[in-house]
């Protein structure tokens, strides 16, 4: 299984260029409209350049979160988990 690492948690106005894309095309996926000043985590699969946005507006559950990274063949790092934990429901 691969890890998942969080590369930021920030604004949508404060992404890369390289990573809005991937913001923009889960933010169609939910069918959600975009905001700049929306609050986005950012996770990376290691070793791949796929980028996992996480909306924190109205954030998943910590479990749901987790089953949707297990479908990617990933998993949270301890080190993700813990920053992510302050921002998502637990249950």
């Amino acid at each position: 299984m691969h890890k998942a690492n969080l590369v930021a948690i920030t604004e949508v106005r404060n992404l890369p260029p390289d990573i809005l894309p991937f913001v923009s095309f889960r933010a169609d996926v939910e069918e959600r409209e975009l905001s700049q000043d929306e609050l986005v985590a950012v996770l990376v699969i290691d070793t791949t350049t796929s980028y996992v946005p996480v909306f924190l507006k109205d954030p998943p559950s910590m479990k749901a979160l987790e089953e949707m990274l297990a479908k990617q063949d990933a998993q949270l790092t301890g080190e993700a988990k813990a920053a992510l934990s302050k921002h998502v429901k637990s249950g």
